[in-house]
């Protein structure tokens, strides 16, 4: 089942089955769940340290674009899509939109 796409004003956060964490071996970045584990490239990093709770999506995405010297258009798709393969693994949270 495909889920509907992550609003803008959505603020997302890791599911708490979900905890970021270094490797002890390899030092590198990684997403730790019950079933297993992701290892993240540093963008993957990136969005997935940002995931607080606290950024809406659209300012998770202008930071990035920022971040990485690119237009918030150019980047926008790429990090929705990335947020949504998270999601779709349960390890991805939504709250609401903001209120106003």
């Amino acid at each position: 089942m495909t889920l509907p796409s992550i609003p803008a004003g959505a603020r997302p956060k890791l599911a708490a089955r979900a905890r970021l964490q270094t490797d002890k071996v390899t030092g590198k970045p990684v997403l730790l769940y019950p079933e297993g584990v992701l290892m993240l490239n540093p963008t993957g990093h990136a969005i997935v340290a940002a995931c607080t709770g606290d950024a809406t999506v659209a300012e998770i995405v202008s930071q990035l674009a920022t971040r990485y010297r690119v237009t918030a258009e150019q980047i926008a798709p790429e990090v929705t899509t990335y947020l949504n393969r998270l999601r779709e693994r349960n390890l991805l949270d939504l709250s609401n939109e903001t209120n106003p």
